[in-house]
């Protein structure tokens, strides 16, 4: 029974003719589809795919490999960029402007300004003047100011060891005044105001 059955698998093959075996090794075609694939994945996909190396699971199973790789190389490939540290710069924020520093300061003026203005007019109507709302020291520095402008205020008399006034024009009735000089001036040479002509002097 063995040996009918032996003579029915042979008789299909031709004498001297070597039968495969079970166990096929990989054709030239397919190493070189299978080396392609590894080192150049998409000219090795091509060739599997045209050529019909291995089964299609084979394939599949080769170009999910292949795409694997390819994915590899282009993270490695991929320039990494460094990170550099900054430190943050506080920074206002885009629709926040400042106020312009002269307009509040204009405003805070106009407000002191009308402030003032109320009071001197209620001193005014109480038969008082702008002195009566200044403090002492402002008082006293007016007064050094007015005594200055006084000193300063020019002056006339006559020339030589005659002058004994010191006159507020040139010509005081009948008397022409050629010389011009200060107040302090006059003052230091001994002359005293002219009682006709009025000139200014300074209160001891």
């Amino acid at each position: 029974m063995n040996r009918q059955s032996s003579t029915r698998r042979d008789s299909g093959y031709t004498a001297g003719v070597r039968r495969p075996s079970a166990q096929r090794a990989i054709s030239l075609r397919g190493l070189v589809g299978l080396v392609l694939t590894l080192l150049l994945p998409p000219v090795g996909l091509y060739y599997l795919w045209r050529q019909g190396v291995f089964r299609t699971r084979g394939r599949v199973l080769l170009t999910g490999l292949a795409t694997l790789e390819m994915m590899g190389l282009v993270v490695l490939m991929t320039p990494h960029q460094e990170l550099m540290p900054r430190m943050p710069v506080p920074a206002p924020p885009v629709r926040v402007t400042a106020a312009p520093t002269e307009e509040v300061l204009t405003a805070l003026y106009n407000s002191e300004e009308l402030v003032y203005q109320n009071q001197l007019e209620q001193v005014k109507a109480a038969g008082g003047t702008e002195r009566d709302l200044m403090t002492e020291e402002e008082k006293l520095e007016l007064a050094n100011d007015e005594t200055e402008a006084i000193y300063d205020t020019l002056v006339y008399s006559v020339y030589g060891s005659e002058a004994v006034y010191y006159h507020a024009t040139k010509v005081c009735r009948t008397q022409t005044n050629g010389r011009e000089l200060t107040v302090r001036d006059a003052l230091r040479e001994g002359l005293e105001p002219c009682p006709n002509c009025n000139p200014p002097t300074v209160d001891a």
